[in-house]
């Protein structure tokens, strides 16, 4: 199922479009009415982004729709909550971009035929059943695995010539080292963001203050507001921070992986809190990296002359917890996998990347994290993996994702036909002749007038 097919593109749509729609209900799935309006307006959308439509494309998405209902009645049993996304920094920036797209907001307004209020509750409400069918669907699929022999099985079924092409990658380890001297950059930091704080209880606004000061440029633009999120929904130490303060109150620095935090409670609801946070990082004098890059290099060189491996040197020296364990290989976090191709290396580790024979080092450079915290590097490149076909050599972490999403999509195939035949379900016949993926949504049709 397509799940970005059921909701996020219900935005950009004029009123004219609606006024000459003659409008009824297609189906029920439970409590849930589905509308002929709510499968035009998917249809629409795909106009608008010049989807090339197909002669059924009316029938995938009904049926998508169709699937969609069946899991929001699910989360009606489960009593999954509606999360609440008025204040999320993820509705802002959409309605943000359907504004640009418009041209103006008085533009969209008269495309969409509504008030800027109206769609974004309208978006509000319709990404908040999205997330909660995505929480059904994960629960039905929580528990799938794949052996080693369902790998296989799966790779022998593929037809040799439907194999994807893959770009050339790299498999890599790197040894990475925070700057030398970072107690006094963080010490900096921290007398910042307390002169922040005495602003902030002087009288001076937070949000003001966050605009002008964070790091976070992603909250920054709203005066550092990260709208209504679950515990869950933040690294623990921001977490236990912000879930401590009352209503205006402002938290002593918090230091996390990211950085350092200065953090208002702006309101809670329930488990889910509304918080401002300032974002603050240790920045670095060319002095720092340099010396950090002359220790980093003297590991190096200890490895080079076999004093000890590279892997060795990783678990001793390295401030990469995610790599340091395994003897430093970095890892792929798409597929798992120690094979990378160019689009998700960043790119100064590229540039290094590119300049290496097999079996070499680089020099030190400074590079960031995978949190975008300044850190110093040496990379050693093992192997170039040249174009290929998918293979199970060079590719299994891949294959392996392949065959858990096939066999994720027959467990979730089983789900649809087990809860269909326990909840009432009615479809207008005039899609019998829809080529459904699911056959029983035809003995769930009136026959046609």
């Amino acid at each position: 199922m397509k799940r970005c097919l059921l909701v996020l593109g219900l935005f950009l749509l004029t009123l004219s479009s609606f006024a000459q729609l003659l409008d009824g209900t297609i189906a029920n799935v439970g409590t849930r009415q589905l509308l002929y309006s709510d499968v035009e307006m998917e249809m629409v959308r795909a106009r608008m982004q010049n989807v090339q439509l197909q002669k059924n494309s009316a029938c995938g998405v009904l049926e998508s729709l169709l699937i969609h209902y069946m899991l929001l009645d699910q989360a009606d049993l489960d009593s999954i909550p509606q999360p609440n996304l008025e204040n999320s920094q993820e509705i802002e920036q959409r309605l943000s971009h359907f504004v640009q797209q418009a041209g103006s907001e008085e533009a969209l307004e008269k495309q969409y035929g509504r008030s800027i209020k109206e769609i974004k509750a309208e978006m509000v409400q319709l990404l908040g059943e999205q997330r909660r069918s995505e929480q059904v669907r994960s629960k039905v699929i929580a528990k799938v695995l794949v052996t080693p022999s369902e790998v296989q099985e799966f790779f022998r079924a593929q037809p040799q010539d439907s194999l994807q092409m893959l770009p050339e990658q790299f498999v890599y380890r790197q040894l990475v080292l925070s700057p030398v001297a970072a107690t006094e950059a963080e010490f900096q930091v921290k007398e910042k963001l307390l002169s922040l704080r005495e602003r902030i209880l002087k009288g001076e606004r937070f949000s003001t203050l966050a605009v002008a000061y964070s790091e976070d440029r992603g909250s920054a633009i709203k005066g550092g507001e990260m709208g209504y999120m679950p515990r869950e929904g933040f690294v623990k130490p921001f977490a236990d921070a912000a879930f401590a303060l009352s209503d205006g109150q402002v938290s002593p620095i918090v230091k996390t992986e990211y950085g350092y935090h200065l953090i208002q409670m702006i309101g809670k609801k329930g488990k889910l809190a509304n918080v401002r946070h300032i974002l603050m990082r240790p920045t670095y004098s060319t002095d720092v990296i340099a010396k950090t890059s002359a220790r980093l290099d003297s590991i190096k060189q200890l490895v080079a002359r076999d004093s000890l491996t590279f892997a060795e040197a990783c678990l001793q020296y390295s401030d990469d917890k995610d790599t340091r364990l395994n003897g430093g290989f970095a890892l792929n976090a798409q597929s798992g996998g120690t094979a990378l191709d160019k689009e998700v290396i960043l790119p100064v580790d590229y540039y290094a990347l590119k300049e290496l024979k097999e079996g070499e080092m680089s020099a030190p450079f400074e590079s960031r994290d995978r949190v975008g915290n300044v850190v110093v590097k040496v990379i050693r490149l093992e192997r170039i993996i040249p174009p290929h076909r998918m293979n199970l050599k060079e590719d299994y972490a891949l294959v392996q994702n392949l065959a858990k999403a096939k066999k994720e999509t027959k467990v979730f195939d089983q789900w649809v036909e087990k809860k269909q035949k326990n909840m009432y379900i009615w479809i207008d016949g005039r899609y019998a002749d829809c080529p459904f993926k699911y056959r029983f949504w035809k003995e769930k049709m009136t026959p046609k007038q």
